[in-house]
Formats: C-alpha cells, sequence, structure tokens
C-alpha cells in the first residue's frame, strides 16, 4: 500500500511549533501504523512520539489504496 507518513516537531528549541520535519513515502502494509517506534533519531536530535494519525483512502477506480500517517513528535 503506498503509504505517506509525515513528521511534525510539537516541541523543541529548535523548532517553532507544528514545523514539518521531513516526510517519505513507502511502500507499506497496513500494520506499518503499529510498527512506529516511540522514539525518533533526525539529524542527532531524539525525538518522542506524543501521537499518531491515521487515514486511509480507497478509490474505486484505483488499484491501489493509500494511506497518510502524521507522526507528532517532542523532542526529549
Amino acid at each position: 500500500m503506498k503509504t505517506t507518513v509525515k513528521y511534525v516537531v510539537l516541541k523543541s528549541l529548535d523548532y517553532q511549533l507544528g514545523t514539518p520535519l521531513f516526510q517519505e513515502e513507502i511502500d507499506a502494509d497496513a500494520q506499518y501504523f503499529d510498527q512506529i517506534p516511540t522514539i525518533i533519531t533526525y539529524q542527532n536530535l531524539k525525538l518522542k512520539v506524543k501521537s499518531k494519525e491515521l487515514k486511509r483512502l480507497q478509490l474505486p477506480d484505483e488499484k491501489e489504496d493509500t494511506q497518510t500517517i502524521i507522526v507528532k513528535m517532542v523532542a526529549i
């Protein structure tokens, strides 16, 4: 399934509230949402996942389903 994962910072000394850090597009299964780690390291910055949001889209004309995951994090 085509999966877009967006990583957003909620609280950090280096970033403003709601700053999107990065986005990745991967081919993942439906269980990928549950496999996202609770601690993410990005450019020598450790971030703790505070919440995750999942949106799945199934279009009858499309062959493949898509999902978007938004991961909200705070610096630790």
